[in-house]
């Protein structure tokens, strides 16, 4: 029977304690590195959530991750349609597609969408990825090492039974940095854990943050793709879409409308000038006032006094006087010439009673011309009475302002038109054509675009003019007095469609594109 001594059994749990030591020690080196990368992780996390828009945010990230990993270039590209496109890179404020190096990183990122696996240049001899596009960017842009990942998002599935979830890849990051700092198995497993914390993140806002048009137009995909087929659904779209605008435009009849920019006139329009130079005395009406003649005025008159009851209304009486010019000075001249008149006169029966029938005639002459120069005088005075000349609406004229300002002879003082109003329709050179005399249409003010007001073409000019450096032909249009509206007054301008006849839409729209190409082709 053998004994160990003490001495030995206490030195064999010496070493037993030392190896179970540095296994606590590796495996706290072991944790402490992982909460390290999973520290990185999250504040690179932090880094994406703290921005509001995706292009802040993906910036964001590309900064972060460059700052971490020392890196020279930091992409991140997304999927549109089969390609990639680079959104947004390290430092860089604008990212233009035509340089060279951005269509090289799209090809790097493009390729490692294809292959959905981490492709690392320098590859290691064991790769089993192609790497030929990535190479070429590290060869061509400042031979660095790179490392692009694929960002994927999880899709959920309807019909799967052994899985609730599928990767989709939406994106690609792509790290450079020089080459004698290759990317470590370490850093990159580092990079798969972050990417997948802030891929969902990046998703959603890329997917949110467009305009409402691109919104609409991705439900719109998806709506139709649920109609018409899961593949090649905007082709399908389109091409139903085409055949029904051809069948319709060549089977489906419309009424052709020519269309011309109108102005509202009145039928019957007067211009009041200034029928001497005098200071203007006194204004009785302004534009847009109803006034009436002498004889209208007498008429009315005429009604309030067979009944006792009109004065007590609250009605005003139209104008009948719409200004006075200052008269003085005529009147110190008419006097001038009566008084001059009246002197031959007298002249002329002294030279009779003395026998001088010579200076009678003179004197008679001379009396009768002062007579002429009386009576103008005295017309000039009653003409100095600015009155309506017929019953209707002042159209221009407000001359409040210049009252005592000295009128020139023949300055325009007002308009006056009826209330009947038509519209003067400017139709193209190009259009004429199809307008002829008793056509029907409809035509709407700018003020009131809602109100589609009939008309009936009443007379075609036939000599063109040039309004706005194009030749147009002048087309008046009679209203119907049952359809006219309170806002209906000369100068008021709008659009008006003349109805010319029955045709095929497709002609409707493409005529006078026909017949352009045939001028400059001369067909």
């Amino acid at each position: 029977m053998t004994f160990s001594s003490p001495i030995s059994t206490s030195r064999q749990q010496v070493l037993i304690d030392e190896q179970q030591l540095a296994k606590l020690q590796s495996e706290f080196a072991r944790r402490a590195l992982e909460l390290e990368r999973l520290k990185a992780s999250f504040e690179i996390l932090a880094a994406v959530n703290a921005p509001a828009r995706f292009l802040a945010s993906a910036m964001a990230l590309c900064n972060e991750l460059a700052s971490r990993y020392k890196a020279e270039r930091v992409g991140i590209g997304f999927l549109k349609g089969r390609y990639i496109r680079l959104k947004a890179l390290s430092h860089t404020e604008k990212i233009t597609r035509h340089m060279q190096l951005v269509q090289d990183i799209e090809s790097a990122m493009e390729e490692c969408l294809d292959q959905d696996v981490e492709v690392i240049v320098p590859a290691t001899k064991e790769a089993s990825y192609v790497y030929r596009a990535t190479n070429t960017l590290s060869l061509h842009h400042g031979q660095n090492a790179i490392c692009s990942l694929p960002l994927r998002r999880k899709v959920a599935l309807a019909k799967k039974a052994d899985r609730a979830f599928e990767s989709d890849v939406v994106a690609v990051l792509t790290l450079e940095r020089t080459l004698d700092k290759p990317f470590t198995l370490e850093e990159i497993e580092t990079l798969r854990l972050t990417s997948d914390l802030f891929t969902a993140r990046l998703v959603d806002l890329y997917e949110q943050d467009r305009w409402l048009g691109s919104k609409l137009l991705r439900e719109s995909r998806k709506a139709a793709a649920w109609v018409v087929g899961p593949k090649n659904t905007w082709p399908k779209v389109a091409a139903i879409a085409v055949c029904a605008l051809l069948a319709f435009a060549i089977f489906v009849p419309g009424t052709h409308k020519v269309e011309a920019p109108f102005t509202l006139e009145a039928i019957e329009r007067q211009i009041l000038s200034a029928p001497v130079e005098a200071p203007l005395l006194s204004v009785g009406a302004t534009a847009g006032d109803y006034v009436v003649t002498e004889s209208t005025a007498a008429q009315i008159d005429a009604m309030n006094a067979a009944s006792p009851l009109i004065p007590m209304l609250p009605f005003r009486k139209p104008a009948t006087v719409l200004a006075k010019l200052d008269t003085y000075q005529l009147e110190k001249t008419l006097l001038r010439a009566q008084s001059e008149q009246q002197s031959y006169i007298r002249q002329a029966m002294n030279y009779r009673a003395q026998g001088k029938e010579a200076d009678a005639q003179t004197a008679d002459a001379q009396a009768k011309h002062a007579q002429a120069d009386a009576d103008l005088y005295a017309s000039q005075i009653e003409q100095a009475t600015i009155k309506a000349p017929l019953d209707g609406i002042v159209l221009s004229g407000d001359l409040k302002t210049k009252i005592g300002a000295p009128i020139k002879l023949g300055d325009e003082l007002f308009q006056v038109g009826q209330h009947q109003i038509r519209a003067e329709l400017s139709v193209p050179e190009d259009q004429i054509a199809y307008i002829s005399v008793n056509q029907t249409g409809k035509l709407a003010a700018t003020s009131f675009p809602d109100q589609k007001i009939d008309f009936t073409v009443e007379r075609v000019f036939p000599v063109a003019v040039v309004s706005g450096g194009h030749n147009v032909f002048k087309v008046r249009a009679l209203i119907n007095s049952k359809n006219a509206k309170s806002w209906m007054k000369p100068g008021v301008e709008g659009i008006a469609k003349v109805e010319v006849d029955k045709a095929k839409y497709g002609w409707i729209w493409t005529h006078r594109l026909v017949n352009w190409i045939r001028m400059k082709l001369w067909l």
